[in-house]
C-alpha cells in the first residue's frame, strides 16, 4: 500500500467522477496599520492575491494530487473567473470536458481578505438558483455516459444550485444500479434526496442543521449521527469535528470510532473538508483500504490541510510523513507494503471491498506452503483467476507441527508469509494456529473455497458452511511430481551421498 520510497502508487482502473458546485476561491492577503476614516473598519494594505479551485473543484484537485485520474462535472459562467478556474484545473490534469458553460450565470467567486492570519471579511459573488431543466438534462446525460467506467463517485454540494434534488436522486439511482460507491458532502439542511449514498461526510454544524439537534457533547453527536444514517439509509457517516478529529459511524455496528485531531497550528480551515472528503474517497475506492484505514487517513489529511494557507491540496508523501509521526496504533503497519494481516485487519479489508464493490468475489485457500515451489505458484494463480480477491490462510509453525510433526516446517512462518505476499496473485495472507482453517472460513465467508485435487469434496474442511452461504468449493489440478516432501527427500538424498 503506501510506500515510503515513492509517491507513485498503483491505482484501481477507471477515474473518479466528481460532481458538484464549482467555486473559484480568491485570497487577498495584506497588513493592517490603520482604521478607515470613512467607517470603523480596518484598512488592509494588499501584499498578494491568489486564486485557487474551490468547492467540487478543490475536491477534484486533491484527488489529482494523490495521483487519481479525475473527471469533473459542474458549471461555470462565460466569464474571466470561469476561465481562471479552467486554467487551474488544466494544470492539475483534471478532465474538464463535462463542465458546462452557462451564459448569464456567473462563476461562483469567494473572495477572502486576510491580514495577520486573520480573515477580515469574505465577499461572495454567486447565483444559487437551480439549473434549468435543459441544463440538468445535459448534465445527467453526460454523467450517465461515463459513470459505468468510473471507480467511484463524489457529490460535493455547496448549495449553489448545481445539484438539484432531482439530479442528485437520478445520479444516486444510476450509481446504485451500477454498484458504484457514492460519497457525498453537502451543506443542505434537508437531505432526503441523498438517500442511498454509501457515505456522507458532514461537519458538526451540518449534522446539527440536518437533524435539528443541539450538539453539546459526544453523546449528542452519536445520537444525531445514528438518526441521520437511518434517515438517508447510509452505511457510513464520517463526521468531521474540527480540532477534535473525526468520528466514524457504520450501520452494521453500534460502536463509533473516534480518530483524535493532530493539528498543532491552524493556518486556514478553508477547504479542509474538501481534503477530508477527497482522501477518504481515494483511500476507500481507488486504494481499497478498509473503512477504518480510510477514515484515519482522512483525519491525518485534515490536519495537513488546516496547516496550509488558502484552499490547498496534499500529496501522498506528506500524508505518509504525518502518519509516521502520529501513528500510535496499527495504521503505520496497515499502510506498509506487506500483505500480511491479522484476522481483525483482514475482516476490515473484506468489509471495505464488499461495501465498495458488492459484486466482488472472495477466494480463500489455505496451506503450509513450506518451501514454496512452482506447483504452489501455479495453484495460487489458478485460484486467483476464480474471483477478485485471493486470501491465503497460512498454517503457523505450531499448526504445521500438529499436522506434519516436529521436524516441520523447514521455513519459519514469517518467511513463508513474506514469500506468499510477494506473489502478485495473492492479495492477503493471514496466519492461523488451529489444525484446520474452519474458524477462519466462518469469519471470512468466501465465495470460493479452494483446495487441491488430491482432496475429495467430502474431505474439504468448511465445505458445508461455504455452500450453505451460497459459495462454491473448487478442487484445482496439481502439478504432478512437485511437492515439498519430494524436494526435502531429494535434498537429503543428494547430501547423504
Amino acid at each position: 500500500m503506501l510506500s515510503e520510497d515513492s509517491a507513485t502508487l498503483p491505482y484501481a482502473e477507471g477515474p473518479l467522477l466528481v460532481v458538484g458546485d464549482l467555486v473559484l476561491d480568491q485570497f487577498i492577503r495584506g497588513t493592517v496599520k490603520r482604521i478607515s476614516p470613512e467607517a470603523p473598519v480596518p484598512v488592509v494594505e494588499q501584499q498578494e492575491a491568489a486564486f485557487y479551485p474551490g468547492g467540487a473543484a478543490n475536491v477534484a484537485c486533491n484527488l489529482a494530487a494523490l495521483g487519481a485520474s479525475v473527471v469533473l462535472v459542474g458549471a461555470i459562467g462565460d466569464d474571466e473567473e470561469g476561465r481562471q478556474l479552467m486554467r487551474s484545473l488544466s494544470q492539475s490534469k483534471i478532465d474538464t470536458g463535462l463542465i458546462q458553460v452557462i451564459p448569464g450565470r456567473p462563476t461562483s467567486l469567494k473572495t477572502r481578505i486576510i491580514a495577520e492570519q486573520q480573515q477580515i471579511v469574505r465577499v461572495d459573488r454567486e447565483v444559487t438558483t437551480p439549473l434549468g431543466e435543459q441544463d440538468v438534462s445535459r448534465v445527467l446525460e453526460a454523467i450517465q455516459g461515463c459513470l459505468a467506467g468510473c471507480a467511484g463517485l463524489v457529490l460535493s454540494d455547496y448549495n449553489k444550485g448545481f445539484l438539484s434534488p432531482s439530479l442528485v436522486t437520478a445520479i444516486i439511482c444510476q450509481a446504485q444500479s451500477l454498484e458504484k460507491t457514492v460519497i457525498a458532502d453537502t451543506k443542505l439542511q434537508v437531505l432526503d434526496h441523498y438517500r442511498g449514498v454509501t457515505a456522507l461526510t458532514p461537519n458538526i454544524n451540518e449534522l446539527q442543521l440536518s437533524t435539528g439537534r443541539l450538539l453539546r457533547s459526544p453523546s449528542d453527536i452519536d445520537v444525531a449521527a445514528r438518526e441521520l444514517m437511518d434517515k438517508i439509509q447510509a452505511p457510513m457517516l464520517l463526521v468531521t469535528c474540527g480540532q477534535d478529529g473525526i468520528r466514524l459511524y457504520e450501520s452494521d455496528s453500534q460502536q463509533r470510532t473516534h480518530f483524535p485531531g493532530h493539528a498543532e497550528t491552524v493556518a486556514d480551515v478553508s477547504g479542509a473538508g474538501d481534503t477530508v472528503l477527497a482522501v477518504f474517497t481515494w483511500a476507500l475506492t481507488i486504494r481499497r483500504f478498509s473503512v477504518h484505514q480510510a477514515a484515519n487517513l482522512a483525519n491525518h489529511a485534515g490536519t495537513l490541510a488546516v496547516g496550509k494557507k488558502g484552499t490547498s491540496t496534499i500529496n501522498v508523501n506528506e500524508l505518509l510523513s504525518l502518519v509516521k509521526v502520529h501513528s500510535t496504533n496499527s495504521l503505520d503497519r496497515e499502510l506498509s507494503p506487506s500483505k500480511t494481516r491479522t484476522l481483525e485487519q483482514l475482516l476490515s479489508e473484506i468489509h471495505a471491498v464488499r461495501q465498495s464493490q458488492p459484486s466482488a468475489k472472495i477466494v480463500f485457500t489455505n496451506g503450509c506452503f513450506d518451501i514454496l515451489h512452482a506447483g504452489h505458484v501455479n495453484y495460487l494463480q489458478t485460484a486467483k483467476a476464480l474471483g477478485d480477491l485471493l486470501l491465503v490462510g497460512l498454517n503457523s509453525d505450531s499448526s504445521v507441527r500438529q499436522i506434519k510433526g516436529n521436524r516441520r516446517p523447514i521455513v519459519p512462518e514469517a518467511q513463508r508469509a513474506q514469500m506468499l505476499a510477494g506473489l502478485e496473485c495473492v492479495d492477503f495472507v493471514v496466519l492461523f494456529d488451529q489444525e484446520t482453517p474452519f474458524d477462519l472460513i466462518q469469519a471470512v465467508k468466501p465465495d470460493f473455497l479452494v483446495k487441491g485435487s488430491d482432496y475429495e469434496l467430502h474431505q474439504v474442511v468448511g465445505r458445508d458452511f461455504v455452500e450453505a452461504h451460497g459459495g462454491r468449493v473448487e478442487l484445482l489440478p496439481l502439478n504432478q511430481g512437485i511437492s515439498t516432501t519430494k524436494i526435502i527427500q531429494k535434498i537429503m538424498n543428494r547430501y547423504s551421498e
